[in-house]
């Protein structure tokens, strides 16, 4: 199963994000992940949060195996052609390590303050739709004419190329009726979150859709996340935790998976049983940097068997 993790940009500082992300690429994890706010998102919200695509750019050029990812970039901050000239630029600079993470958007403080359209619902997902279809259409090296309800493009080019053959897009959101709709459309993979019944929920609706626009199901790797906080004395974890609370203003701290390293791989690797393919583990300061350690170390190896035997335990 494919491992990565978020660096909360909020309320942290570039030195302490720099010392984790070079950890995250020296214990060989999958993939290390931003997100795109202006503002905190969680706990005091009027704090600061350093810009992610400007964090994806230092990461890219500071580490030299592990992926780098935004989960996700909401398409109003951007023009999906522009979106798609970073992108590509990025896996230059990563030497083909970019993942695309976009979304639709939803976080109506940014977007009041700084004067940027965020829509209703039903408009977002429109919008999200069309400039899903753009940003595919543009990283795959297409010209693209397209006169729509959200943009217009005339004889559009990204003429950076990506160094992988297929820049892979992840898709962010859990909408049935449209974000899954537009995934199975465009995505390699997506992100979502819940127990392992509402993630098998959701790809049987992902699986449907992919019917439905004659998409191989296949082609798409679904993610999970959560919070994880490894500790053999769960009164540590719990110290660990309230630390992270009062750092961010919480009113209560994150709901992780805690546990030893075989629990929390078995915790992990559970979620193969419905068909997730990769999980995003969260961390924000103060970083944990004793369970990231123990992740690369203790719980990836047995993850890998975990999964293994599920595996075949599902081919037989």
């Amino acid at each position: 199963m494919h491992l990565g993790i978020n660096l909360w940009p909020q309320n942290s500082s570039w030195q302490n994000l720099r010392e984790h992300a070079l950890l995250v690429d020296q214990l060989g994890f999958d993939s290390l992940w931003v997100w795109d706010h202006f503002y905190s998102i969680n706990g005091d919200l009027h704090r600061p949060n350093l810009e992610g695509w400007q964090l994806q750019a230092a990461y890219a050029a500071l580490t030299e195996h592990v992926r780098i990812g935004c989960l996700v970039s909401g398409v109003t901050h951007r023009h999906p052609a522009v979106l798609a000239n970073m992108a590509t630029t990025l896996d230059n600079i990563s030497n083909g390590r970019a993942i695309l993470g976009i979304g639709a958007a939803w976080n109506a403080l940014e977007h009041n303050a700084y004067g940027i359209d965020l829509g209703t619902p039903g408009e977002r997902s429109r919008r999200f739709a069309e400039a899903a279809k753009i940003i595919r259409q543009l990283v795959d090296g297409k010209r693209v004419t397209h006169s729509g309800t959200y943009y217009d493009l005339v004889n559009a080019e990204v003429l950076v190329r990506p160094v992988q053959e297929r820049l892979p897009i992840m898709i962010g959101g859990g909408g049935e009726q449209k974000t899954l709709r537009t995934t199975a459309r465009y995505a390699d993979m997506w992100h979502g979150y819940g127990t392992m019944d509402q993630m098998a929920h959701k790809l049987d609706v992902l699986r449907k859709h992919c019917a439905d626009v004659g998409r191989d199901f296949s082609e798409i790797a679904p993610f999970g996340g959560k919070w994880v906080v490894i500790r053999d004395d769960p009164a540590d974890a719990k110290r660990v935790l309230e630390r992270i609370a009062k750092h961010h203003g919480m009113t209560s701290p994150p709901e992780p998976f805690i546990g030893r390293p075989d629990e929390i791989a078995e915790k992990i690797g559970a979620y193969a049983k419905v068909g997730v393919k990769g999980f995003i583990v969260a961390f924000a300061e103060p970083f944990d940097t004793e369970t990231i350690e123990r992740l690369g170390k203790e719980v990836r190896p047995r993850l890998k068997e975990i999964v293994t035997e599920t595996t075949a335990a599902v081919s037989r």
